[in-house]
């Protein structure tokens, strides 16, 4: 039988992609240093794909700044609209189907 590459690590990890305008080197722009590569948070399931809003408040304070714009265009269950709440930062996202937040 034959499992395939990953199969250890399958549905136990996420990976996550970061896309910003220039400057292009993440040291000029991430003003936190400190994210580890494992969080550690249980998340509350609202859609089958939620991540763990503190990870993604963080992420999005150590990348943007008050005020500015967020955009997730597969909002899904909208936790990034809550992070962005959490953080003062400006949302817009969409989704396929339509969902009451």
């Amino acid at each position: 039988m034959k499992i395939g590459i990953g199969y250890r690590s399958r549905r136990r990890s996420e990976y996550l992609l970061v896309l910003q305008k220039s400057p292009v080197k993440a040291k000029q722009v991430w003003t936190a240093h400190n994210i580890p590569d494992v969080w550690q948070e249980k998340v509350v399931k609202v859609h089958p794909h939620s991540k763990p809003i503190e990870l993604q408040t963080a992420l999005i304070k150590a990348t943007t700044n008050e005020n500015d714009f967020v955009l997730d265009p597969a909002s899904g269950g909208y936790s990034v609209f809550q992070a962005c709440k959490n953080c003062s930062r400006n949302f817009i996202g969409c989704d396929i189907e339509f969902g009451v937040i």
